[in-house]
C-alpha cells in the first residue's frame, strides 16, 4: 500500500491512499476498463482509497509500445512510415480518373521523348539528305531542353500560378507542345533529295556509257538546306514536353513521399514503366511507318 497526492474535481488537493497494482501491464497497454471498474477502493484513516489508474477510466487504453510508432496521425500528420504528410492516393478506385490522366502524362512523355529523336534519323538524313554534322546537331537540339530541366524544376517550385505550382505549368507545357507539333504537320512536305526510281529506291549513282559510275545529280538539292525550319519546331515542341514533364515529376516526388512505407516506391515505378511502354509505342509506329525506301528504310 502507497499514498500519493492528486487533485480532486473542485480542484482541491486531496491525499488517498491507492492499492498497488500491475504497472507492468499498464505500460504493455493491457489494462481495460473492467480492471479498472474492479480496483477496490478502500477506507484510510483520511481520505478514501483512490486508485491511480481509476483517475483515466475515461482514457481509452493505452497502446503498445510497439505498436504506437505505427498509429495512423489523427491530426494530419504523416501516416504508415511515410516521409512526408499530405497527398493522395492515386491508385484508389475514387482517383481513377485522376490516374489516368496522371499516367497518360508520361505516356505521352515517352511517346515524344523516343519519338523525336527517332524521327530525325529517316527524315534528316534519308530524305532531305542533309549533310551528317547537320543531322548531329538536330539530334543533340532535340534533347537540350533537358538540360535546363533543373531551372525549370526551380521555376515551377518557386514561381506558383494562381497558387498552384504544377498544373499551370503543365497545361503550358502541353499547349506549347501541342502547338508546335500542329505547326510541324502542317507544314508543306518538299520533295527529297534524290530523285525516286521505279523500285523505289534513291539513284544514287549512275552508269556512264563506258560502264563507269558515277554519282547522280539530285532531283531537289534545295532539300538538304531546308532542314533548319523543322528542326526549330521540333526543338520547341520538346522544350514544351519537358516543362510539362519537369512538373509531374515534381507532382510524382510529392506523391511518393506521403506513401505508406507498405507501399513505398509505387507510384514512380508505375510513372516511369508507363512512359517506358510509351518510348517502346514510338519505336515500333517509327519503326514500321518511317522504315520505307524514302526515310533509309528496308522496307518496299
Amino acid at each position: 500500500m502507497a499514498g500519493g497526492a492528486v487533485a480532486g474535481d473542485d480542484g482541491l488537493a486531496s491525499t488517498h491512499a491507492y492499492e498497488s497494482v500491475d504497472l507492468g501491464a499498464m505500460t504493455a497497454g493491457t489494462t481495460t476498463r473492467p480492471m479498472r471498474e474492479q480496483l477496490i477502493r478502500q477506507p484510510s484513516s483520511t481520505q478514501p482509497v483512490l486508485t491511480e489508474v481509476e483517475l483515466g477510466a475515461k482514457a481509452a487504453p493505452l497502446p503498445a509500445m510497439e505498436d504506437a510508432c505505427s498509429l495512423d496521425s489523427e491530426e494530419g500528420g504523416a501516416i504508415g512510415g511515410a516521409l512526408a504528410s499530405g497527398g493522395i492516393d492515386i491508385f484508389a478506385p475514387s482517383n481513377r480518373l485522376f490516374c489516368v490522366g496522371y499516367l497518360a502524362q508520361y505516356f505521352a512523355v515517352g511517346i515524344l521523348y523516343s519519338g523525336l529523336p527517332a524521327t530525325c534519323y529517316g527524315f534528316f538524313l534519308g530524305y532531305l539528305a542533309v549533310p551528317a554534322h547537320t543531322y548531329a546537331t538536330v539530334v543533340v537540339m532535340t534533347t537540350l531542353p533537358w538540360s535546363f530541366k533543373l531551372f525549370f524544376g526551380m521555376l515551377n517550385d518557386t514561381v506558383p500560378i494562381q497558387g498552384q505550382r504544377r498544373k499551370p505549368y503543365m497545361l503550358i507545357g502541353w499547349s506549347v507542345c501541342a502547338f508546335f507539333l500542329l505547326v510541324l504537320a502542317a507544314q508543306p512536305l518538299p520533295d527529297p533529295y534524290w530523285c525516286v526510281g521505279p523500285d523505289g529506291r534513291y539513284v544514287k549513282e549512275r552508269t556512264l556509257p563506258d560502264g563507269k559510275t558515277t554519282a547522280a545529280e539530285p532531283c531537289n538539292a534545295d532539300a538538304a538546306t531546308a532542314g533548319g525550319g523543322y528542326a526549330l519546331l521540333m526543338i520547341l515542341a520538346a522544350t514544351g514536353y519537358v516543362v510539362a514533364d519537369v512538373a509531374a515529376d515534381g507532382l510524382t516526388v510529392e506523391y511518393a513521399r506521403a506513401e505508406p512505407e507498405k507501399r513505398r516506391g509505387t507510384t514512380q515505378t508505375t510513372a516511369y514503366l508507363t512512359r517506358a511502354l510509351g518510348q517502346s509505342v514510338a519505336s515500333l509506329i517509327i519503326g514500321f511507318g518511317m522504315n520505307s525506301r524514302l526515310y533509309k528504310g528496308s522496307f518496299d
